[in-house]
């Protein structure tokens, strides 16, 4: 349960910083990783647009498009060891993989040459949540980042850890991206 509080209050300051640097909560190619620690247990949470995962951003409605998404997901599922790469010597284990896709629809008018203009767009977002159970803590190791060798349109992603009382973020936009946690 403690986990889980901290989760939601990195959370909150990592969409507060993201919100105030991108003026939206929704970027293409941005998105954020949560990562909190009480001691060897901790849980990840990771949020980017539909469109640097599955390549679109509409809701899946045809078979070709709920393939893809399917696909991907199971990909985040799979590769998160990958992607989020902790110290061999904290044998840390992911479980869960826990995923929600939220869905925006959004009519917007503006005035473009005098006449009123409906404008439609449609946003997601891809919502994963991770355990992570390690032999010790990490705190003092050093995590590395590699979502951009899976999904290449992954710009840039603000990540931020608490782990015990060790507090860091780092800009992940390429891989073999470091965060030092002392």
């Amino acid at each position: 349960m403690k986990v889980f509080l901290v989760i939601m209050m990195v959370s909150s300051m990592v969409m507060a910083k993201h919100e105030h640097r991108e003026h939206s909560a929704h970027k293409h190619g941005a998105g954020t990783l949560a990562i909190a620690f009480d001691g060897a247990k901790g849980q990840l949470q990771l949020q980017v647009p539909g469109e640097s995962i599955f390549g679109f951003e509409y809701e899946a409605v045809s078979e070709k498009d709920k393939k893809i998404q399917k696909d991907m997901i199971e990909k985040l599922q799979s590769k998160i060891s990958e992607m989020v790469v902790f110290e061999a010597a904290s044998e840390c284990k992911f479980a869960g993989g826990k995923y929600e896709v939220k869905s925006e629809k959004k009519v917007e008018a503006h005035k473009k040459g005098g006449k009123q203009v409906k404008h439609k767009s449609e946003h997601s977002d891809v919502m994963m949540t991770y355990d992570v159970v390690c032999a010790k803590s990490p705190v003092g190791t050093e995590l590395t980042f590699n979502f951009q060798k899976h999904f290449p349109r992954i710009h840039d992603l603000d990540v931020s850890v608490i782990a015990d009382a060790v507090q860091k973020s780092v800009e992940a936009k390429a891989n073999g991206t470091k965060l030092l946690l002392k």
